[in-house]
């Protein structure tokens, strides 16, 4: 059932993206899909919804496609993961969504990023998706986990101060058009402005997600978050964090999915390596 690991196959095709909306069932009706290498089954019943899952042990961030699958009566590969949820009634819909990750996310990128002093500039980075169910009348999901599941860090100046994040490599790159449109996860545009009288450089950024919206963009096929503003005035102060309220303007004529999950609740320091 797993799709190959070849990674030519695994990119996706830009027409076929969206994957999340409302799904139809009828009574006892079950339907799968595949998101990248996950397997899912989600089955309506009279008083109850069940939802079974299987993750493999690896994952990579290049199984980037999905499909419904036809044939739902099929054996799960093990592990599997098996939830049930009881209702009074279930009714006939129920929607997959995407929602940003649960944690803030450190970034990494491939090569060390400068901003020369009096210098401003965008940075386009992606971050993973996570799968949200919600039944009718249900303002909290079901259920909700990542597609491909993130390794864990932790962030801060030691081991008593900080937090834990996830951790996800990513190119970052300063033209939309090289950052490849991908299924599972949503772009964030990170705009600095260095005001300081000495050149920047970092090495790893906290990008504070659960504070940011998300956005979905059918002109470019892409999910979005707002962008992020960064004021570096100094080496003796911490950077200024400023979340935009307007959506990205590349991202054009957008439909908002998700608020943010903890909004307001996040802004704190994103850099530890600034030099």
């Amino acid at each position: 059932m797993p799709l190959s690991s070849n990674h030519e196959h695994l990119e996706p095709e830009l027409s076929n993206l969206k994957w999340w909306g409302e799904q139809k069932f009828e009574l006892n009706q079950a339907r799968a899909w595949q998101f990248g290498s996950m397997i899912v089954r989600l089955t309506r019943g009279l008083q109850e919804w069940r939802l079974e899952y299987h993750r493999p042990q690896f994952q990579y961030d290049y199984e980037q496609r999905w499909n419904h699958i036809q044939d739902v009566n099929f054996a799960f590969p093990q592990p599997v993961h098996v939830e049930r949820y009881m209702f009074r009634e279930t009714h006939d819909t129920f929607q997959l969504m995407p929602r940003l990750a649960d944690r803030s996310v450190v970034i990494r990128p491939v090569d060390p990023i400068y901003i020369p002093a009096g210098q401003r500039g965008t940075l386009y980075i992606s971050t993973p998706l996570w799968i949200s169910g919600f039944a009718p009348d249900q303002k909290e999901p079901l259920f909700d986990f990542p597609v491909i599941l993130p390794k864990d860090t932790w962030f801060g100046p030691n081991h008593r101060t900080g937090e834990m994040c996830y951790a996800t490599a990513v190119d970052g790159r300063t033209e939309l058009n090289l950052l490849r449109p991908r299924a599972f996860r949503a772009v964030t545009p990170i705009i600095f402005h260095n005001i300081s009288h000495h050149q920047l450089r970092f090495d790893r950024m906290n990008v504070p997600v659960p504070a940011l919206p998300l956005f979905y963009s059918e002109s470019t096929g892409r999910l979005w978050t707002s962008q992020i503003k960064v004021f570096h005035e100094g080496s003796d102060r911490l950077p200024r964090i400023k979340i935009d309220s307007r959506t990205p303007p590349l991202a054009g004529e957008v439909i908002y999915v998700h608020p943010p999950r903890s909004p307001g609740g996040a802004l704190f320091n994103m850099f530890d390596s600034f030099f």
